[in-house]
Order: C-alpha cells, then sequence, then structure tokens
C-alpha cells in the first residue's frame, strides 16, 4: 500500500532507466488530474485552485511530487510561483525499468481511482473480430467489429490500446477488397506499434446476442494507424491490451463546452447520441476537409437533443483548420464571437486535441472561462511527433 510523507528522503537515489525524462515530462504536461488525484487521496494536503501538481524526481521506491502555487492577482503570463510543498509517494514494488515504472503508476492509479469510486484503466487482452470496413466520412474510417461482451455500451469515449502488429496472422481479405499491403509486410511493418482508438458506439445485436462496435481511425496520409485499419480484412481478429474510460462525469449538469477535431470526434458523436444534460452543450468541431462535417450532421441525437430542431445549425460550430493562425486563436475567436452574440455561461468544458494545442488553449480557456480543475478537462488525444 503506498504510503505518503511530507519531506523529500534524502537518502534515497534518484531512479535511473531509459526514457525517464520522456516520461516525467509527459505525465506533468498531460496528467496533472492525476497527480492532483494521488495529492488528494495519499496525502492530507489541501490542494488549491491554483496549485500546480509535478513530479520533482522518480526513485526505485516512489516518486516525490511538488505543489506550487501560482499567483493568481497577476496574468497568466506573468504569474510567479509561490514556495513548493513536496511530498513522497511510495511505490507498491520496487521499479528497476521502464516497464515496472509504468506498472507502479498506474497501480497507484488504480488505488486512487478506487478510493474515490472512479473508473479507471484496466489492463488486460482483449480480442475483436473485423466483420467490415468503410469510410463514414471523407477521412474518416469506420470499422464495424465484434466486441467483447463486457464491452460497456454507455461509456462514450471508452478507449483501448490496439496492438497494431497482433492482427495479421489470421488475417483475409475479403472478396472484392483491397489491402495496402500483404500479411507479411503488415506484420514486420506494425510490429510494437499500439494506438489509443474509442469506441465510436457499441451496442447489443439482437439477432445474434453478440456485442457489435464501431472503431473510427481518422485517416491522414501514411500513417500506422490508418494504414492498420484500412488493412483489415473481414474475418481479422484484434488485440488490445488497455482500456481506459473518459473523465466525462462533469458533463451532466451546467452549460457545456465540447472541443473536438476528428481524433476526438467519436468521443463527441457517442456523447451527443446520449446526452442527458438538460442543457444541450455548445460544441466547437476542427477539421482539416471541410467535408468531415457531416460526420457529425449524419448522427442521430438523444432524445433531449432532438427536441431542439436547431441544435446543430447553433449549437455546432464547425472550424475549418488554416495555416493562416493557430488553432488556438482560431478556436478563442470562434467560442468569443459566439460568446457575443448569445451570451451564455459556460460551466463546464471537455476537449481533445493534440499535445502542442492543448498546451496552448489550456491556460487560455482556463483565463477567458475562470474554470476549477474539476469542471474544465482538456486533454492531449495525439501528438505530431
Amino acid at each position: 500500500m503506498a504510503q505518503l510523507f511530507t519531506q523529500e528522503n534524502s537518502n534515497t537515489t534518484p531512479l535511473m532507466v531509459a526514457d525517464k525524462d520522456l516520461f516525467v515530462d509527459h505525465i506533468n504536461d498531460e496528467h496533472q488530474d492525476e497527480l492532483a488525484m494521488f495529492i488528494n487521496v495519499f496525502t492530507k494536503a489541501t490542494l488549491r485552485e491554483d496549485s500546480i501538481p509535478s513530479i520533482v524526481e522518480l526513485y526505485p521506491d516512489g516518486m516525490l511530487l511538488a505543489l506550487t502555487s501560482i499567483n493568481s492577482d497577476q496574468t497568466h503570463f506573468e504569474h510567479a510561483p509561490y514556495p513548493t510543498e513536496q511530498h513522497f509517494i511510495h511505490f507498491t514494488a520496487p521499479v528497476s525499468d521502464s516497464v515496472s515504472l509504468q506498472e507502479q503508476y498506474i497501480a497507484l492509479l488504480q488505488r486512487a481511482a478506487t478510493k474515490l469510486g472512479k473508473r479507471t484503466i484496466k489492463l488486460r487482452e482483449q480480442f475483436f473480430t473485423v466483420m467490415g470496413g468503410y469510410y463514414a466520412s471523407p477521412n474518416m474510417y469506420r470499422l464495424l467489429v465484434t466486441a467483447p461482451d463486457n464491452t460497456p455500451l454507455n461509456q462514450p469515449g471508452y478507449a483501448y490500446l490496439f496492438d497494431l502488429g497482433a492482427s495479421f496472422v489470421t488475417s483475409t481479405i475479403a472478396a472484392g477488397e483491397q489491402s495496402d499491403a500483404d500479411d507479411s509486410d503488415n506484420s514486420d511493418k506494425f510490429q510494437g506499434v499500439y494506438r489509443y482508438y474509442s469506441l465510436r458506439k457499441a451496442w447489443q445485436d439482437t439477432d445474434s446476442s453478440s456485442v457489435n462496435a464501431w472503431i473510427d481511425v481518422y485517416i491522414h496520409g501514411d500513417t500506422p494507424g490508418g494504414n492498420w485499419a484500412r488493412s483489415l480484412g473481414t474475418g481479422a481478429q484484434i488485440k488490445s491490451v488497455r482500456e481506459y474510460p473518459e473523465k466525462l462525469d462533469h458533463l451532466i449538469n451546467g452549460q457545456c463546452l465540447l472541443i473536438g477535431d476528428e481524433t476526438s470526434l467519436p468521443t463527441i458523436a457517442n456523447l451527443l447520441e446520449n446526452w442527458q444534460n438538460p442543457l444541450p452543450p455548445l460544441v466547437l468541431v476542427i477539421t482539416n476537409d471541410a467535408d468531415d462535417i457531416s460526420y457529425l450532421n449524419a448522427l442521430t441525437l438523444s432524445e433531449r437533443l432532438s427536441n431542439d430542431e436547431h441544435f446543430k445549425q447553433n449549437n455546432l460550430l464547425h472550424i475549418v483548420n488554416t495555416a493562416k493562425t493557430t488553432l488556438t486563436e482560431q478556436i478563442m475567436t470562434t467560442l468569443n464571437t459566439r460568446l457575443t452574440a448569445t451570451p451564455i455561461t459556460i460551466d463546464k468544458v471537455w476537449g481533445a486535441l493534440e499535445a502542442a494545442d492543448i498546451k496552448s488553449l489550456r491556460p487560455q480557456l482556463k483565463s477567458a472561462l475562470g474554470l476549477s480543475r474539476q469542471d474544465m478537462t482538456i486533454q492531449v488525444y495525439w501528438r505530431t511527433s
């Protein structure tokens, strides 16, 4: 069981493993909510709204976290940190390499989430069988699959980490379908490559009693994920090794803002089909191809949203990404224009974009909307490198 200390154990030698700095930078940049959860669950510290949690150092037996408070009286361009407080969290078992480091971090995450009654990551192998594939919009390729019986049916954003190299041994190309390459080439090409994909939708088939699902993959050039999806023929088995529930509980009430690009549109589409919040959300949709807005225009809205015959016209704000200005500028300009024309107060935010865009957008949204950490979930779904 993790034991927490409010001072650094100076006799501990720092952990020396491959990719340690990448791990620390990744967690500090993209998973501050998880570090905040560790502080809340495993320590007696009071986490202020302006406190930023971060990993200071990793050790074989644990990690040293720091809480740095930012002076909220200054603009976000001039933030001055207050002195930090530090908390040492023990792993449940010693760490000796990069694999055990990830395992121990996930173990802490599971323990903290369980204590708070939250859904969390699961480490288990699951297998899906491909029934077919087609384009749901000009650049979104849809895999129709049979899924495991334990697949969640009403959890938008539920994601699986797929092994892109484990699906070609049994893969067969159906008559009339084309494969990017033969099975032996694909097996070598994708070995050791993994990608998270959220289920666009999952449902119980009334005829076969099996669970069926859609996995939608954004096709943008010669990429491992896109090539993998289009190469799969009828009967191919694909394997996932992890499952991750999306953080959406805060959207059950209040005026919500959803922000997503092609990689997160499956989550947004599923949300809109299952929307129960009494207030319709404002949705900012970013695509590189203007025609990909058809992906959302074609969906069947939840009963609550379908009562508003003008929802798609008034609440879906489409941004066609251009190189003329940064995506953050386009998002903030579009949002400010909408809020000026029809004043509403945004209470909750969920969004998922590319890593650099998230890093730029998060502070501007927080400054403009003044939301708490719990009410604004803006996270990385992909990175350019």
